[in-house]
């Protein structure tokens, strides 16, 4: 960022797929920009490591895979198979 002249901030454009865009910081001095902009901040809530692992429970890493059957119906035969191949 490069500031030109007083309230006016020229910012390049990183993507370089369009021309680069005039800031006017004074807008945000606006009763409404300034409104949008204290919603944003309160809306953009940081999560924490607790806030994340909370929802994770044993089915996450798998342990509940086998309780209800199916994956003992799916691999069952390939096991036996398997177990055949290994005793010869």
């Amino acid at each position: 960022m490069m500031a030109l002249e007083g309230n006016i901030v020229h910012v390049l454009n990183p993507s370089r797929r369009g021309p680069a865009y005039r800031y006017f910081e004074a807008t945000k001095k606006l009763s409404r920009v300034r409104d949008l902009f204290e919603k944003l901040s309160k809306l953009r809530k940081r999560r924490t490591i607790y806030d994340i692992y909370k929802n994770i429970d044993a089915s996450y890493y798998g342990y509940k895979d086998e309780e209800d059957g199916v994956l003992a119906r799916v691999e069952g035969p390939t096991e036996a198979k398997m177990r055949v191949k290994a005793e010869e």
